[in-house]
């Protein structure tokens, strides 16, 4: 499948403007992103091993609604794949687990696509950037169009990018038509211990404090 080449936006101006544009601000994204990583941190290594991923990504979808709902978004589930959409701009947005956010390589999900996120990228981005497609502002009664909220998070950075797929054939994302990077922040990942307790032997709340540099 052919595919055309990603406009990157990096420039912070410009950045704030691409997601006003989307219903979002840098300040939406920045809070999804660190919920994101505070949530992948609480895992212990008596979880199971798809505890990070997996608590990442129940945050992240639940960070993304808790922010756009008060505002007017609904919530989405298409196929069984989690969205939250913003009828009137014509926007779908889901969260997405990624190797490496806002970096020279396009993202690739952490777990493969199934055919329901194939299907719903599919039909969004078919009318993206169609001429004969309604205009953003009033797109009620189109297919809204496809991002993603893309964190990457480890020890020591927290990424977050927001993206617009093409469609794909295959279990992982061929390439985006647009990528904002939002976030890039040096974490400092603090976890408390939960086998301490306090001095009535009740046991100390699991912290994870994550400071930007």
């Amino acid at each position: 499948m052919l595919h055309t080449k990603s406009v990157v936006i990096t420039e912070e101006g410009h950045v704030q403007q691409e997601l006003r544009s989307l219903g979002l601000t840098v300040d939406i994204v920045t809070t999804i992103a660190r919920k994101v990583g505070a949530a992948k941190a609480e895992a212990l290594e008596i979880d199971p091993s798809s505890a990070p991923g997996m608590l990442a990504y129940i945050h992240g979808v639940r960070a993304i609604r808790m922010e756009l709902i008060p505002q007017g978004w609904r919530m989405s589930r298409p196929g069984n794949v989690e969205s939250t959409v913003n009828d009137t701009l014509g926007i779908q947005l889901c969260f997405q687990n990624v190797d490496v956010a806002c970096s020279d390589r396009p993202p690739q999900a952490i777990s493969g696509k199934g055919g329901g996120s194939r299907k719903l990228i599919c039909d969004g981005q078919t009318e993206l950037f169609d001429p004969n497609a309604p205009d953003a502002i009033d797109a009620i009664g189109s297919v809204p169009t496809v991002w993603f909220v893309c964190v990457s998070t480890d020890a020591k950075k927290l990424r977050a990018e927001v993206s617009c797929p093409e469609a794909f054939e295959g279990n992982q994302f061929e390439g985006f038509r647009k990528r904002i990077f939002v976030v890039d922040e040096d974490l400092d990942c603090i976890p408390g211990d939960i086998s301490m307790s306090d001095d009535d032997g009740n046991p100390v709340e699991y912290e994870v404090r994550i400071v930007k540099k």
